[in-house]
């Protein structure tokens, strides 16, 4: 009598099937932070997008200009409203004498990371985005300030906060007498809704499309249910920068 065994291929493909997912959420992941952004990069190149995503999310740009006094007042605005679906940015650049300034608002998504091994019109997951900038006045620049210091920019203390891919999220960092302020308001930490600057940059920006709506705040995911989330998911292709100071990383 013969002894009966199990296919040994079953397992295999099952545990390579795996790998490759796991593999490929990795390389998408390194795909986003491979380069430095910088100053004469273009975030509207889905390329340049795709290569530095973490580098022009902490402001590495900013923060060098700042450094080297070529950023006074300058700021950038990110709304994170799950990345895969959309991405709106909002930069704020004064010209000389800082009475004018210039808004541009960029609107990115949604993209198909996940397709990027078979999309062959787009292999990098490459995104459409949509552009418009504004011109606006100091007051309308000052709107936007203290719109933004109204809700803690450059008092909070938000060390070790984690803000994931597939959640709501905005930052806002900005250069002021050659320092740096970052702001961070999140889905199950803020109540997202109740943010007075989102309505001020969107009512002087042209973009009509409106901003996606966070959850309510009784609906908004915690951090601990985010973090098993992103652990039950690590092949998901999803990711997560954390507050640390100042930075992000």
């Amino acid at each position: 009598m013969s002894e009966k065994t199990a296919p040994v291929h079953t397992n295999t493909g099952t545990r390579s099937a795996s790998w490759a997912k796991a593999g490929l959420a990795a390389l998408v992941i390194a795909g986003l932070a491979s380069c430095t952004f910088t100053q004469t990069s273009d975030v509207s190149n889905p390329l340049v997008r795709k290569a530095s995503w973490f580098s022009y999310l902490n402001a590495d740009d900013l923060r060098q200009a700042c450094a080297a006094g070529d950023a006074e007042g300058q700021i950038r605005i990110i709304y994170n409203a799950e990345y895969y679906k959309e991405v709106r940015v909002f930069e704020l650049t004064p010209y000389p004498g800082f009475e004018e300034f210039n808004l541009t608002t960029r609107v990115f998504g949604p993209i198909q990371v996940k397709e990027i091994n078979v999309e062959v019109n787009a292999p990098l997951g490459a995104f459409g985005g949509e552009e418009a900038v504004d011109r606006i006045d100091r007051d309308s620049y000052l709107a936007i300030t203290d719109a933004l210091q109204a809700e803690g920019f450059g008092t909070q203390n938000r060390d070790g906060l984690r803000l994931y891919s597939d959640d709501f999220y905005w930052v806002a960092i900005g250069c002021s007498s050659g320092g740096i302020t970052l702001g961070t308001w999140a889905s199950g930490v803020d109540d997202l809704r109740a943010l007075k600057f989102p309505e001020v940059l969107a009512n002087l920006s042209s973009v009509e499309k409106d901003l996606p709506e966070p959850p309510a705040a009784e609906n908004a995911r915690s951090q601990s249910a985010a973090q098993m989330h992103h652990v039950q998911n690590s092949d998901s292709g999803e990711f997560y920068r954390t507050v640390r100071g100042n930075t992000l990383r």
